[in-house]
């Protein structure tokens, strides 16, 4: 496999997001129509992960100096595609 190209590996990046972002929102809507109650609980597990992973990446500086300001744009990224999934208002959600 040849090596790729900066940009090439921001269209990586952009696309695995894309791909990532489509297949949670679809899993989440199957689940809250089929099965509402195991939805939430399924889909809070997976939003605590993210949360406690994010965390221990700012307190051990997991991605260097920036780790905090890295945590906290992933954080804000991830958490519009969950409030989307989960049919939230991104205001709202905020405001919470």
């Amino acid at each position: 496999m040849r090596a790729l190209a900066a940009a090439d590996e921001q269209a990586v990046e952009r696309l695995t997001l894309r791909l990532l972002h489509d297949a949670y929102c679809d899993l989440a809507a199957v689940l809250r129509g089929a099965q509402p109650q195991a939805a939430a609980a399924i889909l809070g597990v997976m939003e605590q992960r993210v949360t406690d992973v994010l965390d221990r990446i700012c307190r051990q500086g997991l991605e260097g100096p920036a780790s905090v300001a890295i945590a906290v744009a992933v954080g804000e990224r991830i958490g519009e595609i969950m409030d989307q999934a989960h049919g939230r208002d991104g205001q709202a959600a905020l405001a919470a």
